[in-house]
């Protein structure tokens, strides 16, 4: 459960980033661009976030599953085609 909830304490500011969070979900799916990948805790393979196709720097991170701390390396991918 969330510590604190801005739907009920800001509902005009969370309905904007909503919206704004759909526009770009919309914009970066994987209809757009046909791929993404998904960064995983080496230690328990949790989900940590999802990047989208592109160049993507190193970035470090706390897992919300184990509470590790993980540093990922640069990724830069394309989709490739023969």
């Amino acid at each position: 459960m969330a510590r604190l909830d801005v739907k009920t304490q800001d509902p005009e500011r969370y309905a904007q980033v909503k919206a704004e969070q759909e526009e770009l979900k919309l914009q970066f799916s994987m209809a757009a661009f046909g791929t993404s990948v998904a960064r995983l805790c080496p230690y328990c393979e949790h989900k940590i976030e999802i990047l989208y196709r592109g160049e993507h720097g190193p970035s470090r991170a706390k897992c919300p599953n184990c509470g590790e701390e993980v540093v990922f390396p640069p990724i830069a991918f394309r989709l490739y085609t023969a």
